[in-house]
C-alpha cells in the first residue's frame, strides 16, 4: 500500500466514524423529543401540581357572593386564603388580579375558573398571588 492509499483509507474511516456519531446524536435527540415527554405527562396533571392560593372578593355587591363562589370552587385545585368585598361594588366583569407575574399559574387558574380577564398589579406583600374579583357576570362562572 502506498502512502496515498493509506491517507484515503484513513479519511474514509474518519468519515464513517463521523457519520455514525452524528447518527447516534440524531437518534438521541429524537428519543428526547418524542419518547421522554410522553412519560412525564402524569406529573403535569392538575391534581399533581400545588394548589393555587387566591383571595376571593365580591366586586358587585351581591350578598355572600365571595363565600358562595369559594364553596363553588372548593373541588378545584384552589386554596382560598381569604374572602371579602371590594371597597366599591362597581365591577361589571369578573377579573383575576395577578399579584405576581406568573403566567403559567395564571393559565391554570383561568382554566379552572373560566375567568379569562386579568390584570397585573404586582404586590410582593400580598397574602396570595391571585385575587379573583367577581363582577356582575359571576353567574357565567358558577355553572353547574
Amino acid at each position: 500500500m502506498n502512502r496515498r492509499t493509506k491517507t484515503n483509507s484513513m479519511k474514509m474511516t474518519l468519515l464513517w466514524l463521523a457519520v455514525g456519531l452524528l447518527g447516534l446524536v440524531l437518534g438521541y435527540l429524537v428519543y428526547i423529543q418524542l419518547i421522554v415527554p410522553g412519560r412525564n405527562t402524569d406529573s403535569l396533571k392538575e391534581e399533581n401540581l400545588p394548589a393555587l392560593k387566591v383571595v376571593v372578593k365580591n366586586g358587585c355587591g351581591v350578598e355572600n357572593l365571595a363565600t358562595e363562589y369559594s364553596d363553588y370552587i372548593k373541588d378545584e385545585n384552589i386554596d382560598v386564603i381569604s374572602m371579602g368585598d371590594t371597597p366599591q361594588p362597581i365591577w361589571s366583569k369578573s377579573v383575576i388580579e395577578m399579584k405576581t407575574d406568573d403566567r403559567q399559574d395564571l393559565a391554570r387558574l383561568q382554566k379552572m375558573t373560566g375567568i379569562k380577564r386579568y390584570t397585573l398589579a404586582v404586590d410582593p406583600d400580598a397574602p396570595a398571588p391571585f385575587v379573583i374579583i367577581l363582577g356582575q357576570d359571576f353567574e357565567e362562572y358558577m355553572k353547574p
